[in-house]
């Protein structure tokens, strides 16, 4: 069954981009962080197995190990294991093979399954957070199954900035990756690297990554005009989301002008939903609707022979 995998290099290197993030979250949040990754990649696997099966020259493509990995690292580290498989399950089932399968899909698949945990179980997926582990508390959570309880919170920077001005970290802080926060999006340093292998690679598109953060800045100054919006670009999961999410070699456009379009539409919402909505993080929302008008817009800028 396991011998069902269609190998992809592009889909490995960014696996291999995700291992620091993971050996990061590892670290601030405890061991625990493995069993949710894992648990969502064996629900992956088995997802779209289930889906090809039948067909003899049907493979699991590794596109699933990276779907699995995604959703999984934007979850909260205290998430049950059970809700990690169903955004895995989610992501797969309902994100890419009601659509025909990998190549097929006009959705994020990570995206969708995250957004319908986020929606379906609210209480485990904004409530309960971790405090992490700093560099004083050094080997952190790779002695820890699991941060105690004490180590509680309910506050994460997006949360507090709608009760307070004043910033909940340190931009220092924000930017490493110590602060509470989804298992994957707390380092922005991180991510950066990993964005910058990906390009260097060239498995991910700079101009999508630069139009997408470009927008996040400019529309975070309009809107949070008292507030840095270099330091609003690194809280939450938007970083996380620039890196590996929008660009998605499936649901991201082709053309270069589009590309530009797509990233100005991803900052402008996300930072409109942040702002006037119930959610304290756009981002997930925000790429949900550009992906399902971009088809749109793609045609009418063919149509009017704009590349």
């Amino acid at each position: 069954m396991f011998e069902r995998i269609l190998k992809q290099k592009m889909m490995n290197r960014v696996l291999y981009a995700l291992i620091p993030v993971l050996l990061f979250s590892m670290y601030l949040f405890g061991l625990r962080v493995i069993a949710v990754v894992a648990v969502a990649n064996l629900a992956a696997y088995f997802t779209e197995y289930l889906f090809i099966y039948k067909k003899k020259a049907g493979k699991v493509s590794m596109a699933a190990f990276v779907t699995a990995s995604l959703v999984a690292l934007s979850l909260p580290p205290t998430i049950p294991l059970w809700i990690s498989a169903v955004s895995a399950i989610v992501s797969i089932a309902f994100g890419k093979m009601v659509f025909g399968g990998f190549g097929t899909n006009i959705f994020n698949p990570a995206i969708m399954g995250r957004t319908f945990v986020y929606i379906s179980f609210p209480n485990q997926m904004t409530i309960s957070w971790l405090k992490p582990f700093t560099w004083a508390d050094f080997p952190g959570g790779f002695a820890h199954w699991a941060a105690p309880k004490a180590m509680q919170t309910g506050a994460t920077i997006l949360n507090s900035m709608r009760i307070s001005p004043e910033p909940l970290y340190g931009f220092m802080d924000n930017f490493l990756g110590f602060v509470s926060g989804s298992a994957g999006e707390t380092s922005a340093l991180i991510i950066l690297l990993a964005g910058i292998y990906l390009i260097i690679t060239k498995t991910a598109r700079w101009e999508t990554m630069l139009g997408t953060a470009g927008s996040l800045v400019v529309f975070n100054y309009i809107f949070y005009p008292q507030q840095d919006p270099l330091y609003i670009l690194i809280s939450g999961g938007a970083m996380f989301g620039i890196v590996f999410m929008v660009t998605d070699p499936i649901t991201s456009p082709r053309g270069r002008i589009a590309v530009w379009i797509y990233g100005l539409l991803i900052g402008f919402l996300t930072v409109f939903i942040r702002r006037y909505s119930l959610f304290a993080e756009g981002f997930m929302f925000a790429l949900l609707l550009t992906n399902a008008f971009m088809p749109l817009i793609e045609y009418g800028l063919e149509k009017a022979g704009v590349k």
